[in-house]
């Protein structure tokens, strides 16, 4: 059933677009905290970005691999924002101590 994982990472990209917007809001209200904002936005959307581009791949089966396919690359794509600037055990680190004082 192809309606689960399309549900799925719908949800999870709505989710993802919400604390973004929140953290964009917070940070430019001069937020003390925009360092735990900005890693809390960059976590959730990082993960999402993974959720939906590996299911998208589980989809097509084989085809998810192959180069022809777009998903192949934002496969790849969302993988590598997992991991430039602090990887996603960094980010919740940041977002851990922030939240711990």
């Amino acid at each position: 059933m192809y309606q689960n994982p399309d549900a799925s990472g719908s949800q999870a990209t709505e989710a993802a677009r919400q604390v973004l917007y929140a953290a964009c809001a917070e940070i430019d209200a001069g937020a003390r905290d925009a360092a735990r904002w900005a890693a809390l936005a960059k976590l959730v959307a990082g993960d999402a970005a993974m959720r939906v581009t590996t299911d998208a791949v589980q989809v097509l089966g084989g085809y998810g691999y192959v180069e022809e396919y777009p998903v192949e690359r934002m496969m790849r794509d969302a993988k590598i924002t997992q991991i430039y600037e602090g990887t996603q055990q960094i980010q919740r680190l940041v977002v851990a101590r922030a939240l711990l004082g």
